[in-house]
């Protein structure tokens, strides 16, 4: 598939930016900071909404289980249409339904019509939307950029998705506890904003851009040749059950950072909640931008390891954060957050490239789209699962209970699969 290449790079100097210099994945890159930006202060507006008018952690799980679940139930039919259709005009058409729905919850929350059905309907919509549109944007990618960049693009585009946290909440979180609406309302209108102007430069993308599916009628048969290829590579079904351990076990706290927030912080208005969602944008960025400038195997194997054993330690650290009084405990609690975000989006970075380098172009849509359903949906029920039993045990134990499973998982396996470590050498 055919690139835009500009005359000279935007980022000359910078290895980490290199992937950049394509015009179309630049305009990818910008659509998905936007669009990531409007998804996370859409979760936390929503979430700190639900929470204020129930007092109830539960129902946040809920919301983050609606909003999640569709990458359980969707993401097959996701990744045969954008194995389908033009990828380009589908991720178009997502993106415009998305921005309708994020001003028809703005519009509704301004009446204080947010019921707890409600809301998690149009989560569950948006939800959908997201899940068609995902695979589909992350299949563009290797069309606008060269093999040898692949790590490079999809690293930097995990920066606008994780770090899109960092920049969203970096930008409203000074404003939540002043009286600009309410603090959740006023995070529902910068989603919509966001996602509007997100749409504007998905729109400005060229390249063409589908898969073998589009000469296949058979649905059925389209998705299960996607199913069949991930557990019967034996290299690719590891990578993915380990992405679900670690998206069940130490990526699902969603559903439990509000509640962290009000009782840990003593957040009365939903500001440090903001704080903590930016700052775990922060690491994510500060993860992945670190991780795009690596050159050598060794050195991408040593940051993957890493990111793994970290995923599992720094959930530990937040946990012992809240007790420690005053600035004590607020700053360990950013710490803590900021290496939970680097060391997550890393891993989630590198395990996306393996799959990606590792499948053939005409089914990397259904392969991404079942990818997604075994992280996102597990991550669903992972927030549906803590955030009932943040209501009735410790939450913190929560964080301390998940780091450590993953941590004894994540070891056996690297003990016990000699392929799993002698591949991700070669294949990262």
């Amino acid at each position: 598939m055919k690139s835009l290449f500009p005359k000279k790079s935007p980022f000359p100097n910078l290895i980490m930016f290199d992937s950049l210099k394509y015009k179309d994945f630049r305009m990818t890159w910008i659509s998905n900071m936007l669009s990531g930006c409007s998804y996370w202060t859409f979760s936390v507006g929503v979430s700190w909404l639900i929470l204020k008018e129930t007092g109830n952690s539960s129902n946040v799980g809920i919301v983050i289980f609606a909003s999640m679940l569709p990458f359980l139930i969707v993401s097959p039919f996701a990744g045969y249409i954008s194995d389908k259709y033009d990828r380009k005009s589908l991720a178009f058409i997502m993106y415009i339904l998305n921005t309708a729905f994020c001003l028809i919850l703005f519009l509704c929350s301004l009446f204080n019509f947010y019921p707890i059905l409600f809301v998690a309907s149009i989560a569950f919509v948006l939800g959908t939307f997201r899940t068609v549109q995902e695979p589909t944007v992350s299949s563009l990618i290797p069309n606008q950029v060269p093999k040898s960049n692949l790590l490079n693009a999809i690293t930097l585009n995990a920066a606008t998705r994780h770090g899109s946290r960092f920049f969203g909440l970096l930008i409203v979180s000074p404003f939540i506890g002043l009286n600009i609406l309410d603090g959740g309302q006023f995070l529902l209108l910068l989603s919509f904003i966001f996602q509007l102007s997100s749409t504007y430069f998905i729109y400005k993308i060229k390249t063409v851009s589908s898969g073998e599916s589009s000469s296949d009628s058979d649905i059925l048969s389209s998705i299960y040749k996607g199913i069949k290829y991930i557990y019967t590579n034996r290299l690719v079904f590891i990578i993915i059950l380990t992405v679900a351990v670690h998206c069940a076990l130490v990526m699902s706290y969603e559903s439990i950072l509000p509640l962290f927030a009000q009782k840990g912080l003593n957040d009365n208005s939903g500001e440090y909640l903001g704080y903590l969602v930016m700052v775990f944008g922060a690491g994510s960025l500060v993860g992945n931008l670190i991780l795009s400038s690596a050159q050598t195997q060794s050195f991408k194997s040593f940051l993957f390891l890493l990111s793994s054993v970290g995923s599992g330690v720094f959930p530990i650290v937040l946990g012992y954060a809240v007790y420690f009084s005053g600035a004590n405990g607020f700053i360990l609690s950013m710490v803590g957050i900021f290496f939970v975000g680097a060391c997550q989006s890393s891993f989630m970075s590198v395990t996306t490239t393996m799959v990606q380098k590792i499948v053939p172009d005409g089914m990397r849509g259904r392969i991404m789209s079942l990818y997604l359903l075994h992280a996102g949906g597990i991550m669903a029920f992972g927030n549906l699962i803590l955030g009932s039993l943040a209501d009735y045990v410790d939450y913190t134990w929560l964080f301390k209970l998940t780091g450590l499973v993953f941590l004894v998982y994540f070891f056996f396996l690297f003990v016990t699969q000699k392929r799993f470590r002698t591949d991700i050498i070669s294949i990262i």
